[in-house]
């Protein structure tokens, strides 16, 4: 039995049916073209001595962030993926905490890596996918000749995903080969058993877990990957078109935009057999809207970067949203009695946080998961979503803390204080929503603070909207009060 991902491609590299493993930018790799890349970038790998080492991988979707993953796992190297949409400072800091000796990155995101602080960048291999310009092609890494020749053992780190921390720094989510397996297994029953037949269409970024693991547990199976790299509806539509799909697991707001699209009909989802998005709920408009058009329910998972999936529901539930199901398969989920805080424990979990034992001993607590959120268990044994004890606000998925966007609010000369806090949104979720004190005898203007956010933060970070205050609540022990601050209703409600 496969306890490692080392040798992920391994059971299909020799099918004698050329099945295809990618379909990306028109062109197909069958699972032989791309088992061949691997081995030669492990290879490369192996022979840097990158085995227990970190390689940064900052690409889009497309093949090259595929082998790169799958390299690391062969070599024993660390995937460290960065999320594309990070400004330079957040490059930099993660580069910081991460010190890869690798970093892969597309040529697109040069620009970035420009305005980076070198020392941050010291003893690191610069391999460029594309126009290379003064740094080293990554290109003739993925034709070198043998294989790694290694084995890794299950319990060696596999993964680290930066994700947004509480305190509004990222926190280094590691997980191990088995961790990272177990993830993929989940998935693949969430999903209904990915197989060798299934096409599974993926827009999500694959350095986000989301991305992740719908490729990977689809070639974990043997079947083809559809990969494209950012969304647009009739993009998404056209690939639902063309390639058949028969699964996809993607974010409720691009199910609620394909679904509701000028000219929507059953054919665009006929070829389907399951349609999943992973999140707290799917509200009960937009499941009546897609069972009315597509004639399938959305299937919804919980889960977290640390521990994915954990419970799958089927059914539609149209009474009330916050049906989050039952536990897959490993899975084991139970509620605090005082708090009502949700605890897991399974295969899946992370190993724990990139170093940080106070934090990592914070939330395993004798192997149970504390995931922040709060639910309950009803009478049918079924498990709702109630709401969450962390402060962190969940837009479109992609998780923002407060922190994070604050810090960087107060880092713009004239404002004196900043608090970020999450709106309901009825197209995104949730959006933050800034208060900003400008400093004395200085004047703010929020067109400009945002453009001042944007060179240091990442674009779906940036407040929708912000408001100038003279003064923000304080709490008695002299903190601001996010619980007091609530938005004006009127010409003052605008975006920024």
């Amino acid at each position: 039995m496969q306890r490692s991902l080392d040798r992920l491609l391994a059971p299909h590299r020799h099918a004698d049916d050329g099945r295809t493993a990618l379909v990306h930018a028109g062109r197909r790799w069958s699972y032989r073209e791309l088992a061949a890349s691997v081995d030669g970038l492990a290879a490369a790998m192996a022979a840097d001595g990158l085995a227990g080492e970190r390689v940064a991988i900052f690409l889009p979707n497309g093949p090259e962030a595929v082998a790169s993953y799958l390299a690391c796992f062969a070599s024993g190297a660390v995937a460290a993926p960065l999320n594309s949409r990070y400004a330079p400072p957040e490059v930099e800091r993660a580069l910081r905490r991460a010190r890869p000796r690798w970093i892969v990155v597309h040529a697109d995101r040069l620009d970035r890596l420009a305005q980076v602080d070198p020392a941050a960048l010291a003893g690191t291999r610069v391999l460029v996918v594309g126009d290379a310009q003064a740094h080293e092609p990554f290109a003739p890494l993925l034709a070198t000749p043998g294989r790694p020749g290694t084995t890794v053992a299950p319990d060696r780190p596999a993964v680290l995903f930066f994700t947004s921390g509480s305190s509004g720094v990222p926190k280094g989510v590691v997980h191990s080969h088995a961790s990272a397996l177990a993830m993929l297994t989940s998935t693949s029953e969430a999903l209904g058993d990915v197989r060798a037949g299934d096409v599974t269409q993926v827009f999500e970024p694959l350095v986000h877990v989301s991305g992740f693991i719908g490729t990977l547990t689809t070639l974990l199976a043997g079947g083809t990957v559809a990969l494209y790299d950012g969304f647009d509806v009739a993009r998404y539509v056209a690939a639902l078109r063309e390639h058949r799909p028969t699964l996809v697991c993607t974010h409720i707001d691009v199910l609620a935009q394909v679904v509701r699209a000028p000219g929507a009909t059953r054919d665009w989802f006929s070829s389907l057999r399951g349609v999943y998005t992973g999140g707290d709920t799917v509200p009960a408009r937009l499941q009546k809207d897609f069972l009315e058009v597509a004639g399938l329910p959305i299937a919804v998972g919980w889960g977290m970067t640390e521990a994915i999936w954990l419970t799958v529901v089927r059914e539609p539930h149209l009474e009330r949203d916050g049906c989050i199901g039952h536990p897959v398969g490993g899975a084991e989920v139970r509620s605090d009695p005082e708090t009502g805080e949700l605890l897991v424990r399974g295969p899946m979990l992370m190993a724990g946080y990139w170093e940080d034992p106070a934090l990592t001993a914070a939330t395993l607590d004798r192997g149970w998961l504390r995931t922040g959120d709060t639910g309950r268990r009803d009478a049918a044994g079924v498990w709702w979503f109630t709401g969450r004890l962390k402060d962190v606000i969940v837009r479109r998925t992609s998780k923002i803390t407060p922190g994070e966007v604050e810090a960087a609010l107060d880092e713009h000369p004239a404002v004196a204080m900043s608090a970020v806090i999450a709106a309901p949104d009825p197209d995104e979720g949730q959006v933050p929503v800034a208060f900003v004190v400008p400093r004395r005898g200085r004047t703010v203007d929020p067109d400009e603070l945002v453009a001042f956010l944007r060179t240091r933060i990442a674009a779906y970070k940036i407040p929708a909207r912000i408001h100038l205050r003279e003064a923000l609540p304080l709490t008695p022990s002299g903190k601001i009060s996010h619980r007091e601050l609530r938005e004006p209703d009127g010409p003052e409600r605008r975006r920024a």
